[in-house]
């Protein structure tokens, strides 16, 4: 989105929630204890929007990627609730525990598990709010550990990777490789990306990125980058708005995936994100500093920035192979 669809979005947001919240209480009440009730879906989704913008610690600024996730998650809330026989009005007491339990049982990986739980969360709370319900069957509710360490997932692509991509690229494939290899966007960050955020030229080029928590950040563009944009942006001037043409995570990941079938590069279990990644463990590698790695990828914990030190040391010799 641009500025100002962005604006208008959430200006939106936030007179859809006005509405709900100018109800009498009692009139709110009703109106939940229906949607409750008769487990509708418009019905639900207007009391939780209203209470996420209302209440949340984001308010009208909760991200579109925030509402469609806790969007699915009420959906798929609803698709196991109905014929597991849960009432949204006086839960059991275990059925927190046995939605959750189903999820893990789907085969669903561990952090989808856990967006489908905070969905649920919210949808209680939401209920709550609105007096439908004393009830909040998903508090103390824990997702299963996941044996699978981070560092196991989205491996990131190698630098001879990177380069045969870039081999079998056009112009705009050229662009979001780079921004998620060199420069650490995210897929989101890719395909918000404005062109009035592109400042180019000068001793140190850079992008401004709208990332997680609609937080503003910068990031510096490596030259290889900064060449590709110059290049691309000059080829599409009635491009006005965003610097690339893919809107949104689904159409993106299929480009890159048709992309990996023409280089013959693998992309199971990296996909885009996997891009990122390789640019934090070269930062890593490059400086052996993980502080490097947050700054970089503009992580809010230095947690997050350790798992690339395992990135970065697949491959190395044992530390006692020569003893």
């Amino acid at each position: 989105m641009s500025g100002l669809e962005l604006m208008a979005y959430n200006l939106e947001l936030q007179a859809r929630a006005d509405r709900v919240a100018q109800l009498e209480p009692d009139a709110l009440r009703k109106d939940a204890l229906r949607a409750a009730r008769d487990l509708d879906p418009a019905g639900l989704w207007a009391i939780t929007e209203a209470f996420l913008v209302l209440r949340g610690s984001r308010g009208a600024r909760v991200s579109v990627q925030t509402l469609e996730s806790y969007g699915a998650g009420l959906r798929f809330l609803l698709a196991w609730a109905a014929p597991a026989g849960m009432s949204f009005i006086r839960p059991k007491p275990n059925d927190g525990y046995r939605y959750v339990r189903h999820l893990e049982a789907s085969g669903l990986a561990p952090s989808t598990v856990r967006g489908r739980l905070a969905a649920a969360r919210a949808v209680f709370a939401a209920l709550r709010w609105s007096g439908a319900t004393d009830a909040a069957p998903f508090t103390d509710v824990r997702t299963a550990g996941d044996p699978v360490p981070a560092w196991e997932k989205r491996k990131p692509y190698t630098d001879r990777d990177v380069v045969t991509l870039l081999e079998h690229a056009d112009e705009e494939d050229r662009v979001f490789v780079l921004l998620g290899a060199d420069c650490g966007l995210r897929v989101t960050e890719m395909t918000t990306l404005l062109r009035a955020d592109v400042h180019l030229g000068g001793d140190r080029p850079y992008l401004v990125v709208t990332g997680k928590r609609q937080k503003r950040q910068e990031v510096p563009l490596s030259r290889r980058a900064e060449a590709a944009l110059e290049h691309w942006i000059r080829m599409t001037p009635t491009y006005r708005t965003y610097v690339i043409t893919v809107r949104n995570r689904k159409a993106i990941s299929e480009r890159l995936q048709r992309l990996c079938e023409r280089a013959g590069v693998r992309y199971d279990d990296r996909q885009v994100h996997g891009l990122r990644h390789t640019a934090g463990t070269r930062v890593y590698k490059e400086t052996r500093d993980v502080l490097s790695v947050r700054d970089h990828l503009r992580h809010a914990s230095i947690t997050t920035s350790e798992t690339y030190v395992n990135y970065a040391r697949e491959g190395e010799k044992a530390l006692n192979r020569d003893w």
